[in-house]
């Protein structure tokens, strides 16, 4: 694997864990929304329902992409143009 190759590996990884934990925070919040405890629900529970969350809300993934490139990730373009990390 080149230097390059693992480089955007890196960003990659490093988009899907930033989307993964907005939607772990948005579910959080809205746990707490309802007036309920955090420590009522499994962490098992509480990851399903982010990764649920992540589904339908797939512009997670365009903030986590921002943050990822103001973090020094190098997001880059596809031949489509699309933008990935």
């Amino acid at each position: 694997m080149t230097r390059a190759e693992k480089k955007a590996m890196q960003a990659r990884v490093a988009v899907r864990v930033l989307a993964q934990l907005a939607a772990k925070n948005a579910v959080k919040n809205q746990i707490r929304a309802q007036g309920l405890r955090l420590h009522d629900f499994a962490a098992k529970e509480i990851t399903l329902r982010a990764e649920a969350w992540l589904e339908a809300h797939p512009e997670l993934f365009a903030e986590a992409r921002a943050k990822a490139a103001s973090l020094g990730y190098a997001v880059l373009p596809q031949p489509n143009g699309t933008v990935v990390a």
